[in-house]
């Protein structure tokens, strides 16, 4: 009798023995399903800019590439408070990297430090203040400013010109970068005078009805230097409507398409513009070495190039 209880006993044991294992077999093919599946949450500020759209188009293509990435993207339609809103929906929905696109970053430095503690962020294009993110990613924007100054200096030769400079937002991190390399590079040339410079909220019609009135009153502008293609269009918008035919015009982003910075140089439209880069491809590729644990930088710089109906044909 007593065996008898024994064998009972051992067998139940083993039964529950049994029963942990396939548990844990179970468990452990479900856990490394889900770790093989990743989600890449995208918060955009605005879409109305063709560089942001081809941005989320870069990361779109680039994760096409791994089956086991899958983006969820967020479009805040310029609102910072609803961008807010965004990244924690995005954390919400599970996303195990999180990447950022903003213009104001000081009113996101303190979401995006929250956020920091638990989830990578990849800060795309401008950073927060501070360094509670995991990687920046953005363009040589200072870089860009003293190749346009260099560009000015070159267009105006020994003529005394004048020029009116275009910025994207006013005091973003950007703007203050590429306005600092241009100063520093205009200040070589003693012929050049900033006349004055505006804020086109990086829209095509706010720097083309800003720009109208001013050469309204004052048609001696020589050259504008905007901080975007999309705004450099407006400005040529602006002077055709003034019948200005001579001023020269200079862009930054040099995208591919129709109303993209190549077109305009190739066209006639810009005198030049300069190449700077999303981001979004790169962003894709080290959210990827975040979730495998690899290592990587806290900064990556990405190259910018002059583009000009001379160079052209090289990038």
């Amino acid at each position: 009798m007593k065996n008898k209880k024994n064998i009972i006993y051992l067998f139940t044991i083993l039964i529950l023995i049994l029963f942990f294992i396939i548990y844990k077999l179970y468990s452990s093919r479900i856990n490394s399903q889900k770790k093989d599946t990743f989600i890449i949450g995208m918060s955009q500020v605005n879409l109305y800019e063709p560089w942001r759209v081809y941005m989320n188009k870069e990361i779109q293509d680039e994760a096409k590439k791994h089956s086991n990435i899958k983006v969820i993207f967020k479009d805040a339609g310029g609102d910072t408070e609803k961008q807010k809103k965004d990244i924690e929906d995005l954390i919400n929905f599970g996303a195990d990297v999180l990447i950022v696109s903003t213009n104001d970053s000081k009113e996101l430095t303190g979401t995006v430090g929250k956020i920091y503690k638990t989830t990578p962020v990849i800060m795309l294009d401008r950073a927060i203040s501070g360094y509670d993110y995991t990687l920046y990613i953005g363009s040589d924007t200072e870089s860009i400013g003293m190749q346009a100054g260099e560009l000015v200096g070159e267009l105006a030769g020994k003529d005394k010109v004048k020029v009116i400079e275009v910025q994207g937002m006013l005091d973003s991190s950007t703007d203050k970068e590429i306005t600092n390399g241009f100063r520093n590079s205009i200040n070589k040339h003693k012929n050049v005078s900033v006349d004055r410079t505006i804020v086109g909220n990086w829209q095509e019609s706010e720097a083309e009805d800003k720009l109208e009135e001013i050469l309204k009153e004052d048609n001696n502008v020589d050259i504008i230097f905007a901080h975007s293609d999309y705004m450099a269009l407006g400005a040529y918008y602006a002077a055709v409507k003034n019948n200005l035919k001579n001023i020269k015009i200079i862009g930054v982003d040099g995208l591919e398409g129709p109303e993209g910075g190549k077109e305009m140089v190739r066209n006639g439209i810009l005198q030049g513009t300069f190449t700077c880069k999303t981001g979004g491809k790169e962003a894709v590729e080290y959210a990827l070495k975040i979730l495998n644990k690899e290592e990587i930088p806290k900064k990556i710089l990405l190259e910018c190039n002059k583009i000009t109906k001379e160079t052209i044909g090289s990038n």
